[in-house]
């Protein structure tokens, strides 16, 4: 690991020497190591809403062959192939970000190495101790840098071997948290709200991803999990040094960015295609099957009740009746006593 380690010391000292700044250095290279990761994110993502898109297909096949293993990854394997859909293209962002934090928390544990180490406050108590001199408290934090992986020549091995402390915004990037609260608790207040913002950043991501996937049914197990890894990172955090807390807080905020960037240019074309496919399958329906849900409408609907008529007719209706009932006396002429007086 040493290669890579000198690499990232190499990077983060010519960014410090365009800056000036430890926190700004550690930003940049943030942001780097956020542009050649980004494509991979972007590649994986698509892979994945590939995978969606085909999901009732893929189901389909793990049905029809289901008794036969071997032609069951064979159907499978060529289904991938033919739809150009990486399976394991989604858990490449995430296994990138086990070797980019050990590369990263090693170059910072050996360029924020003190001038002689634990051993050396030890000889010196033991020396002060022999010699009868007054004891003199020794602090490990005290003493200046001895910076491993950078040249000797470059400003930042310059910078940090003159001084104890590598302060950014009321931060010292080389002590955690942890550390910093046993200085005291003011010193350790703007370590907890880096620890916060990490916390929030990463909050904000969970919704974002989780807002966009509704349609999706998710796993009960990786639902509890977006749940909880937010406040992992924090909690994680409160032993490596602030640095690396800054790095990851940085990241966090590029990762909204690209994630918003993530919802318009590929979830939301996804999503008007979905929504115009179904459209689409609506208005091709065969003309029975749409007559056949009219009728079905129809016959739900609730008939619709004779208007009553009014008293002013029904009253003259009635009348009417009468009249024609008991109004003709004659007699018909096939009547037998019409006859007989005629």
């Amino acid at each position: 690991m040493e290669g890579f380690y000198s690499v990232a010391a190499k990077v983060l000292s010519a960014l410090y020497g365009l800056t000036n700044s430890y926190g700004i250095a550690i930003l940049l290279l943030t942001v780097i190591v956020m542009i050649l990761t980004a494509p991979l994110t972007l590649k994986s993502t698509r892979s994945m809403v590939e995978l969606q898109r085909h999901q009732p297909e893929l189901r389909r096949i793990q049905a029809e062959f289901k008794d036969d293993k071997e032609r069951l990854n064979q159907e499978v394997m060529a289904f991938y192939k033919e739809n150009k859909i990486n399976p394991a293209g989604g858990c490449v962002p995430m296994l990138m970000q086990g070797p980019i934090f050990i590369v990263l928390y090693g170059v910072l544990r050996g360029i924020t190495e003190r001038n002689g180490g634990t051993a050396s406050g030890i000889g010196r108590v033991a020396g002060l101790v022999s010699s009868g001199s007054d004891f003199k408290p020794w602090k490990l934090t005290d003493q200046v840098f001895k910076p491993r992986h950078l040249d000797a020549g470059s400003d930042l091995y310059r910078s940090l071997s003159s001084t104890t402390k590598m302060n950014f915004l009321g931060v010292n990037l080389a002590i955690s948290p942890s550390q910093a609260w046993t200085i005291g608790k003011v010193t350790f207040i703007p370590f907890a709200l880096l620890m916060i913002g990490m916390l929030v950043s990463q909050i904000i991501q969970n919704r974002q991803i989780r807002g966009r996937n509704t349609s999706t049914e998710v796993n009960p197990q990786q639902e509890m999990m977006m749940k909880i890894v937010p406040f992992m990172l924090p909690v994680f955090s409160f032993t490596f040094p602030a640095g690396l807390g800054w790095y990851y807080f940085v990241q966090g905020l590029c990762r909204i960015g690209l994630q918003g960037y993530i919802t318009r240019s590929i979830y939301g074309p996804e999503k008007a295609r979905r929504d115009s496919d179904a459209a689409n399958s609506d208005a091709k329906a065969p003309i029975s099957a749409r007559a056949t849900e009219r009728g079905a409408k129809a016959s739900d609907a609730k008939p619709v009740a004779a208007k009553p008529k009014s008293a002013k007719s029904a009253a003259a209706q009635k009348k009417a009746s009468s009249s024609g009932s008991t109004g003709s006396t004659g007699r018909k002429s096939g009547d037998p006593r019409a006859r007989k007086r005629g």
